[in-house]
């Protein structure tokens, strides 16, 4: 496995704030895919940490891109943001967003957004790994 980014600041307060309360990687666990691990809070604040990493995912160019939130703690709709936007520009290459949910903080702003089953959302992180 490759780690193809790792996304923390902390050359300032700000930032270092920001990075107590998100952390993106960005990794390759094989040809194919581009996984993306989101741990802690996606807002308004911290969104474009998020959207700066999966952009990098999908700029890499592999088929599927995977976004594991299963470690979120808060997700609001900043971070949904982000999502349709990966999945736009996945989807008009003919390639696939994944997302590992599970947290009821993320799964309940898909359903209320209405914009759930248009994701390929997948249990756990060995499911969304198959090819």
């Amino acid at each position: 496995m490759s780690i193809l980014s790792s996304t923390q600041f902390t050359d300032s307060d700000a930032r270092a704030d920001l990075a107590d309360r998100i952390h993106v990687s960005v990794t390759a666990p094989s040809d194919t895919v581009a996984l993306c691990a989101v741990a802690g809070e996606v807002d308004v604040c911290t969104a474009d940490i998020l959207r700066g990493a999966l952009l990098g995912a999908v700029d890499s160019g592999v088929p599927i891109v995977v976004v594991d939130l299963s470690r979120v703690l808060f997700f609001g709709v900043a971070g949904l943001h982000v999502l349709v936007q990966a999945c736009a520009l996945l989807g008009e290459a003919g390639r696939t967003l994944r997302l590992v949910t599970g947290p009821r903080c993320v799964d309940r702003v898909l359903e209320v957004a209405g914009v759930g089953s248009g994701f390929e959302r997948v249990p756990d992180l060995a499911a969304a790994v198959l090819t």
